[in-house]
């Protein structure tokens, strides 16, 4: 799904629908997946009930619109294209948007039908960030999954849920 930011006016738009402004704060939210350097928001918007939040790279400038669920649990990022006016989108970095997987894996949505509150019961926070990176094909901590793996028996045990990521 692509995204379009107007830095003037702080307007975040996909599809042509002009997400609603939640915040202009700026935070330290991540790493580009680039260059490694400090991603940092530029401002924060609602899309249902997900919060997409619009940022910059503090090196390179590469800009992202970082996808959220309503608990604040990361779903994906996507290449933000940055307009001028918002009649004309101009692309960044035009291969930027080659690397992003836009079709949710088939582990991602099984992931993400698991409501939060289960999968905190038995994982952490970084577990948990890790197999939804994991299952999305995304870049992952390798100790972080093996740990969520070893868990994987008792969260079935508990749940009923069996996973294989």
């Amino acid at each position: 799904m692509p995204y379009t930011y107007d830095l003037q006016k702080n307007i975040l738009k996909t599809s042509e629908i002009e997400l609603p402004l939640d915040n202009l704060e700026q935070n330290l939210i991540g790493i580009c997946s680039k260059c490694n350097a400090d991603v940092v928001s530029i401002s924060y918007h609602l899309q249902g009930d997900k919060n997409v939040v619009a940022s910059r790279c503090s090196a390179c400038g590469r800009m992202y619109a970082i996808l959220y669920d309503e608990y604040w649990v990361w779903l994906g990022e996507h290449p933000l294209q940055e307009v001028t006016s918002l009649q004309q989108p101009v692309l960044e970095d035009a291969d930027a948007v080659n690397e992003v997987n836009t079709e949710p894996t088939e582990e991602l949505l099984a992931l993400q039908a698991i409501p939060l509150k289960k999968l905190e019961t038995i994982f952490t926070r970084a577990e948990i960030e890790t197999l939804f990176a994991k299952a999305n094909n995304k870049k992952y901590v390798r100790q972080y999954l093996y740990r969520a793996r070893k868990k994987y028996p008792e969260f079935g045990e508990l749940f009923g849920i069996y996973l294989q990521i």
